[in-house]
């Protein structure tokens, strides 16, 4: 018989004993766990709640776990449950819920110890994961206050890929298909034509294509967005404004 799919994102890679730890309190908790990682890069919840939400909002198994794990600095942690019965589950810190807000029946607080400052515990998660995993009624608190949640910030980036592609919270396009667009990340600029995603990008060339709906993406043919723009972290900010015409 198949396992309960468990998708982690945390903040560590699969060589590490964090991983290790958690995995195995995993195997325990939820009988035949399937434990899948994603990483993000170290305390960058803006990544983590991005990758959170595509996985518990696409298409997938019913009844899969979603499971955050960042460097929390004492968050309570929370359960919320998206459409296909997708249980999500990790700390309320900094963006980690902002992108199920509305997207997802809760999230509420569980009754599990908020943890000691900065230091991370399998252990604690492990025993949120046990209370929504076997259903336990009293073990989910109240709602997590609206205002406890922070907006996603607007037109920065989100999640770099391991292709190199960069998903941004840009809204949409702000020019027509085929346009030139010039992007500023940091230090670095370049001059990206918006596509409509459903043609290749031509090698070595820059694309503002959609991205995981609403928001776009930065992709570069047979390259890498990311390397284009000094490898960017997450939150850094995107300026977008028309190119100059070539006459």
């Amino acid at each position: 018989m198949s396992g309960r799919l468990v998708q982690l994102v945390a903040d560590y890679g699969p060589g590490d004993l964090a991983f290790a730890e958690l995995a195995q309190l995993l195997e325990l908790v939820v009988p035949n766990a399937d434990v899948r990682l994603t990483t993000v890069p170290a305390f960058d919840s803006l990544a983590a709640g991005w990758c959170a939400g595509r996985l518990a909002l696409c298409p997938g198994p019913p009844g899969r776990l979603v499971v955050l794990d960042v460097a929390s600095g004492g968050a309570r942690q929370c359960v919320g449950r998206a459409r296909g019965h997708v249980d999500v589950v990790g700390a309320n810190t900094g963006w980690a819920w902002s992108f199920l807000v509305g997207e997802v029946t809760g999230p509420c607080f569980l009754e599990v110890p908020a943890g000691n400052g900065s230091l991370r515990s399998p252990q604690l998660l492990a025993e949120a994961v046990v209370r929504v995993s076997n259903r336990q009624p009293h073990g989910v608190c109240e709602a997590v206050p609206a205002e406890q949640i922070p907006p996603i910030p607007e037109s920065v980036v989100a999640f770099v890929d391991c292709d190199g592609s960069i998903e941004t919270t840009i809204a949409h396009a702000p020019s027509a298909v085929g346009d030139q667009m010039r992007v500023h990340i940091g230090d670095f600029a370049a001059t990206a034509q918006v596509t409509d995603g459903h043609a290749p990008v031509r090698e070595g060339a820059l694309a503002l294509r959609p991205g995981v709906q609403p928001f776009s993406a930065l992709t570069v043919g047979g390259g890498s967005a990311a390397e284009l723009f000094g490898d960017p972290r997450g939150g850094a900010p995107v300026a977008l404004a028309p190119a100059a015409r070539r006459d």
